[in-house]
Order: C-alpha cells, then sequence, then structure tokens
C-alpha cells in the first residue's frame, strides 16, 4: 500500500487504568494540499 491521501486527526492521549485509550480518534478534516511525502513517518 501507497498512501494517497493525508487527514488531520484529532487524538486526546488519556488512557485507563489498564492502559487503553479512553477516546477515539476523530477524522477532522482531509488535506488535500499536502501529499503524502510533505508529511514525515509515524516514528520518525
Amino acid at each position: 500500500m501507497e498512501p494517497e491521501l493525508v487527514v488531520e486527526l484529532g487524538v486526546d492521549v488519556a488512557r485507563d487504568a489498564s492502559g487503553r485509550w479512553r477516546h477515539p480518534a476523530r477524522l477532522h478534516r482531509a488535506r488535500p494540499d499536502l501529499s503524502p511525502s510533505d508529511v514525515a513517518r509515524f516514528g520518525t
């Protein structure tokens, strides 16, 4: 797979006692003005 679309996500880093995320990630909007090569890969 190759990324084709850049989107903005909203995340809350709160976790419960067992380590699970307390709130889901939320899609904010697509970013057609950016290409995948404009965005750093996760973890780099």
